[in-house]
């Protein structure tokens, strides 16, 4: 038993559910979705590169940080990529009966982001979008690089410029939607004003965390073992969301994997939660609008969004820039660029557990999902070379990008003179 934040009781998982075997359970959540969904195309793909992760129960991801009787749960996160990847990697080798060894890590996932039941894919709100005001007043304002007026400094690093508000905002900061729909996004990335009551409409946040209380039972008695408590805060996608505009029964998590799968039940975070995995058409995953990167070729400029958190060895900077700000992209050697601007908000932990060394994993500061960069091309920018970065990962090792930390969205951004 727990009491969650409500103070309702709830029982780990569905008790009804747990008394199927996998094949049932799956059948039984497939056959209420139906319901919910209406009728799905049924010549959809048996297997496909881009899936969906359906939770059955709250997603338990932990920071990595100690847990005794000092500390308070974790809060709930929103899976990181190293945890669908690990996911999807051993869906497949279970699929296919392969062994788990390092050859699996070489499996490249890119994601995760969010689905709707109605298809629908939301990505992270850009740092460089801000909401002001509330009630009818609010509205999302947006913040560009540009060089300070007059007599005025800044501490930044030598050729940046500081991200400033486009207009003057006399309101107080207010809160709104954490994830945008994906064509609201594409909608402020070509610089168009995007509505706050239309990013509300459209958007998602994150609900309170499921909050659980577990116990140590004693093998010899079968109760529980006296002031062995440890709690667990996980991520609810099935609760409605209907306040944040997203239609009720939940999201899923959209992932692409380097390799086909196909419908399984799978264990997904801690705590051995259920997912239901499931191949999607290919045109789900977001494509490029025409004519995007020959738009982002006469720019001049490039606007890097990461839509998952990503690492770097040199903090908010990636590695592959030199200290002069200058460098070459790592998934086009051919693009020269020099970074002009950036957004970020304050860094994410993150750990894990090491299966093959039995052991943590060291800890590592992200930059968050959102984050943006702005950089000044130095040299032509052909359509080609800017269409590998499409939702490509800019992380600087090559297994951090297999894992899918640092998807970019690349969008045209004119340098100021």
């Amino acid at each position: 038993m727990s009491r969650g934040r409500q103070g309702k009781q709830r029982m780990h998982g569905n008790p009804a559910r747990q008394l199927l075997p996998p094949a049932t359970a799956n059948s039984a959540q497939l056959s209420r979705e139906a319901k919910h969904e209406g009728a799905r195309d049924p010549k959809r793909a048996t297997q496909s590169p881009v899936v969906s992760l359906d939770p059955l129960a709250p997603i338990i991801v932990r920071s990595g940080r100690p847990m005794n009787s000092h500390a308070n749960a974790d809060p709930r996160r929103f899976p990181p990529p190293s945890t669908v990847a690990g996911c999807l990697r051993t869906a497949r080798a279970r699929s296919t009966a392969r062994p788990f060894g390092p050859e699996l890590l070489q499996i490249s996932v890119a994601g995760p982001l969010l689905l709707t039941r109605t298809d629908q894919v939301l990505v992270p709100k850009p740092i460089d979008a801000l909401y002001f005001g509330h009630g009818e007043s609010a509205r999302c304002v947006r913040a560009s690089p540009r060089p300070f007026k007059q007599d005025c400094g800044t501490d930044l690093p030598e050729g940046l410029l500081p991200v400033q508000l486009t207009e003057e905002v006399e309101s107080k900061p207010s809160v709104g939607p954490s994830w945008w729909l994906w064509d609201d996004f594409l909608e402020f990335r070509r610089e168009n004003p995007v509505a706050y009551d239309q990013i509300r409409k459209n958007g998602w946040s994150m609900p309170l965390g499921d909050l659980r209380t577990h116990i140590t039972i004693d093998s010899s008695t079968f109760a529980a073992a006296e002031g062995k408590l440890f709690q667990t805060e996980g991520l609810d996608l099935s609760a409605s969301p209907a306040h944040n505009g997203v239609e009720a029964g939940g999201l899923r998590l959209l992932a692409r994997c380097g390799e086909a799968l196909g419908e399984a039940l799978v264990h997904l975070g801690g705590k051995r939660r259920l997912a239901i995995l499931r191949p999607e058409t290919e045109a789900i995953w977001p494509q490029p609008p025409e004519g995007w990167f020959d738009t982002i070729g006469r720019a001049g400029g490039l606007c890097l969004t990461l839509l998952t958190s990503a690492v770097f060895t040199s903090g908010y900077r990636p590695g592959w820039l030199d200290r002069d700000l200058t460098g070459s992209l790592p998934i086009e050697p051919t693009l020269q660029v020099r970074l002009r601007a950036a957004a970020v908000d304050r860094w994410e932990p993150h750990s894990g557990w090491d299966l093959a060394k039995q052991r943590p994993r060291a800890s590592r500061k992200l930059v968050g999902s959102g984050a943006t960069y702005w950089f000044q091309f130095l040299g032509d920018a052909d359509s080609e070379a800017l269409s590998a970065l499409w939702l490509a990962s800019v992380s600087d090792l090559e297994q951090d990008r297999r894992d899918g930390f640092g998807l970019a969205l690349p969008s045209p951004w004119t340098p100021p003179d």
